[in-house]
């Protein structure tokens, strides 16, 4: 890997091509074939992977060999940065699209690095963490444009519960036995069943109420 697959950002951008090579040299190379799974969800890991050639997708499992990919990343990119830092089991697996060939960087490695290196191991995590911040961005772009497409297409954009949810709006719901609920809206679920709203009382109860079992909504 060389400093110029950084240049434009990355978690190496702005290091030499000398302190490149000490954190290279920190990592374990690992090659795969195409489609050959680097871990899968659920998995134990705190390493941080960095691609050098090839591309690598990123998988979460739905129900049985059904899955959705979350996101590729190609040569300079890392993934599986989650789990490097607080140590968590894998959140969603990782695949090879393509030959590829890759470095692992362990915790443990990098703490040692830490040690040694005191001012490499700071500018590599500063830059880790506006990686995952960026990131995190992006997920939650994706996930309201995901909210408001669901809503266009069950016929509900026009009720802007997704306003509501981010609001906490106070709202009482009327129901088809002629009973109501009264409280905060959490959250808007797509649910096998169908739509469903998650809605919480005075008395901090939480109830799933399903769309279709609802007459009218009242804002408060």
């Amino acid at each position: 890997m060389s400093a110029n697959q950084n240049e434009g950002g990355g978690l190496f951008a702005g290091v030499t091509e000398d302190e490149l090579e000490i954190i290279i040299k920190t990592c374990t190379e690992q090659t795969f074939l195409a489609n050959d799974v680097i871990f899968a969800e659920g998995d134990a890991g705190d390493s941080l992977w960095i691609i050098e050639s090839g591309r690598v997708e990123i998988f979460k499992t739905i129900r049985g060999d059904v899955d959705r990919v979350l996101g590729t990343f190609g040569p300079g990119e890392i993934f599986g940065e989650m789990s490097f830092v607080d140590g968590s089991r894998r959140s969603a697996g990782s695949r090879t699209i393509e030959p590829s060939h890759v470095f692992c960087l362990q915790r443990t490695q990098f703490d040692g690095l830490a040690k040694t290196h005191p001012a490499i191991a700071m500018n590599t995590f500063a830059a880790l963490a506006a990686i995952m911040a960026e990131r995190l961005r992006h997920t939650n772009d994706a996930y309201k444009e995901s909210v408001s497409t669901y809503l266009e297409t069950a016929g509900l954009a026009p009720l802007h519960l997704h306003r509501m949810v981010e609001n906490l709006r106070l709202v009482t719901l009327h129901l088809v036995d002629k009973s109501q609920v009264t409280g905060r809206l959490l959250d808007l679920e797509n649910q096998p069943c169908g739509w469903a709203l998650f809605i919480k009382d005075a008395a901090g109860k939480v109830s799933l109420v399903p769309y279709n079992s609802i007459v009218r909504i009242e804002v408060a």
